[in-house]
């Protein structure tokens, strides 16, 4: 049996302009490919992504088709590559999953008649089951973790399937199995030889907003520092990657977590950096371990300030005070971290004059904006609340991207207008002369690193408003209907 992994095109954010492989598929990959005949394809670095990825398909005629969806924004993408596939390889059985997917899997299965199946929730173990059904042409509809349409067109869930207790039971990544030298993939905002790696799932916190807890059910898992680290020289003696952005929820949930880490990356000395995420109410309780966490190479820990106002915080049940954020702010500057804050405006009560004085509270603290207009994700209770209220503007997903605003706020009932807003703040926050000078003048070099690819990128945007400059360009991207006509007919709609 012949099973193709994919990972459909799409457009690399332009602020970043740099692509890294899918987490969530490497560790798929590895979980399957020592019992099945896989392959692997992520066509946002293929040359010429819709062509090669439907090139593929009618070369392999896969008996089954894996599609990731990383996030909402993606769906699309995502719903484009079913169809492509199904069309190219009518008798190969299309499986789709991710986080999206999984939270909304009836909407997608009717919206999208070219995907047969559904993946919800965790992957590995399922995936694992029902390429086994197909083999032996067994039922799999006694495989939990299901969603599908029969035939009656009826929808079927099949029952949550229980989530991996032990991750260190699973392989390392297959990162074998990927382009590792490809020039768009990397971090280059933190250096040359950046990336992305994951050790944990899910957050045990339950902010209103916050699809990944909803996705991972409130719980959050961890490998362990022996693990974290093995993999960490595996990146560093195989493929020369020096600093890492880990995208877990929360890294040091449990102090012992932080304690391991720290214990296992002093003792090898790998020279490797990394970037965190954190809480500030972890930050407040591990204190004392943060000049171990210098020792073992972080370098930043980004928090999820989200706002200044508390009774905004409170609205979206962060739980959290905003007095405790700037108590963990202050302490990881003392040790001489860089900060990243992660915030949301465009909620129903803020105003303009809250917005100024959330960048007033970060300025002595932050250097790095992570600013988000604030996103009803489907499946989430913010969204249902948003739904109810008639608040949400459209359910055209290609604008969930955290940046184009779906909803109006109280005081501002242009939607268009909060957009404008998002870019505005960052620009004026990183123009500040302060910020400018970092690029420069900060004896932290990582943060010099960060602010010259932010700062150029600045200036590239300048250009090309006042002079009319191209901007950058990513020479693999092609839109679906681009594609649709360059081929010169049309895709078969199905029934």
């Amino acid at each position: 049996m012949d099973f193709l992994l994919v990972d459909p095109p799409h457009k690399i954010w332009e602020f970043l302009r740099a692509w890294v492989p899918s987490p969530a598929c490497l560790q798929l990959a590895a979980y399957i490919e020592n019992d099945f005949q896989m392959e692997f394809l992520d066509c946002t670095i293929q040359q010429n992504p819709w062509r090669d990825l439907e090139e593929k398909v009618k070369r392999l005629r896969p008996d089954v088709v894996g599609i990731s969806n990383i996030c909402t924004y993606f769906l699309n993408d995502t719903m484009n590559a079913a169809r492509l596939v199904k069309e190219a390889s009518p008798d190969s059985i299309v499986i789709v999953g991710g986080g999206q997917p999984s939270l909304i899997p009836e909407e997608l299965l009717r919206k999208c008649r070219a995907i047969d199946y559904i993946c919800v929730g965790e992957g590995e173990i399922t995936l694992h089951e029902f390429l086994g059904c197909i083999v032996k042409r067994q039922d799999v509809a006694k495989i939990k973790g299901l969603a599908f349409l029969d035939e009656k067109g009826a929808f079927v869930f099949t029952g949550q399937r229980p989530l991996i207790a032990d991750l260190d039971t699973l392989p390392m990544p297959a990162y074998h199995l990927y382009n590792m030298e490809h020039p768009y993939i990397g971090l280059p905002s933190e250096s040359e030889r950046g990336f992305l790696v994951n050790f944990a799932r899910g957050c045990s916190y339950d902010c209103t907003f916050c699809s990944e807890a909803v996705f991972w059910q409130n719980k959050w898992r961890t490998r362990s520092p022996k693990k974290i680290a093995e993999e960490m020289e595996i990146l560093k003696d195989r493929y020369n990657r020096d600093t890492f952005y880990v995208g877990d929820n929360i890294f040091n949930l449990t102090r012992e977590k932080g304690e391991g880490f720290i214990r296992e990356m002093t003792a090898r000395r790998t020279g490797q950096n990394f970037w965190l995420q954190s809480r500030s109410n972890l930050i407040i309780r591990d204190q004392d371990l943060m000049e171990g966490f210098r020792d073992a190479g972080v370098y930043q820990f980004m928090l999820g300030i989200e706002h200044s106002r508390q009774n905004l915080l409170d609205g979206v049940n962060k739980r959290i005070t905003a007095r405790e954020n700037e108590e963990a702010m202050k302490i990881l500057k003392k040790h001489g971290f860089m900060v990243m804050a992660t915030l949301i405006i465009g909620l129903w009560e803020e105003t303009s004059k809250d917005r100024m004085d959330l960048m007033n509270f970060l300025r002595p603290y932050v250097d790095h904006l992570g600013l988000n207009v604030v996103t009803p994700y489907p499946g989430t209770e913010y969204y249902k609340e948003m739904k109810r209220l008639g608040r949400i503007r459209t359910d055209d997903y290609s604008r969930y991207d955290q940046i184009q605003a779906i909803m109006p706020t109280r005081e501002e009932p242009d939607i268009s207008k909060i957009t404008e807003e998002h870019i505005s703040l960052m620009r004026k926050y990183y123009w500040q002369p302060k910020e400018v000078l970092k690029a420069f003048f900060s004896r932290n070099k990582i943060l010099r690193h960060h602010h010259r690819h932010f700062l150029g990128i600045g200036i590239t945007a300048f250009k090309h408003e006042v002079f009319g400059s191209p901007m950058w360009q990513q020479e693999t991207y092609q839109q679906f209907e681009d594609y649709i006509k360059e081929r010169g007919y049309p895709l078969e709609e199905r029934p």
